[in-house]
């Protein structure tokens, strides 16, 4: 059965601000801090914990990206001193990776940029309220995809 009007009006609304907002907030990061949106989502799901450091396959599924996918994230930002790799006391197999000091630093530094495009480009035109709603529509729309700290199934 096809979309609805609406229903397809939501969706294609939803792929364009997500497409829009991504693609510039990409390029600026590239641009200003030397890494991309994907190298600041590892980053700043690292500092969101109290230890600032994860195993790596916890970090992955935070990210939603393949085992093969974390592995060549953490390896670039490694390589550029932002992240750290160690083993794993619990297991002594897995890897657990850490925001290193330059990465805090750099991170904080590219927040202010996240925060100045999604505000330009996504809530700029609308008021509090509208940004209240779209969070409780969200999470109305996916349960969890507001609240948690990783990704609903």
């Amino acid at each position: 059965m096809p979309f609805s009007a609406d229903e397809f009006a939501a969706w294609r609304g939803m792929l364009r601000v997500h497409s829009t907002v991504f693609r510039e907030l990409d390029r600026r990061l590239q641009a200003e801090h030397g890494f991309g949106v994907d190298a600041y989502g590892v980053m700043i799901t690292l500092v969101t914990e109290p230890s600032r450091q994860l195993p790596i396959g916890t970090l992955g599924e935070r990210r939603n990206l393949s085992p093969s996918g974390i592995s060549r994230s953490v390896d670039r930002l490694t390589k550029a001193g932002l992240t750290a790799r160690a083993t794993n006391p619990d297991d002594r197999r897995s890897l657990l990776v850490r925001l290193t000091p330059d990465g805090l630093k750099r991170l904080r530094e590219a927040q202010v940029t996240h925060h100045q495009v999604v505000r330009e480009l996504m809530f700029l035109r609308l008021g509090d309220g509208d940004v209240r709603s779209l969070g409780r529509l969200w999470e109305k729309a996916m349960p969890g995809a507001v609240s948690s700290h990783t990704w609903p199934l």
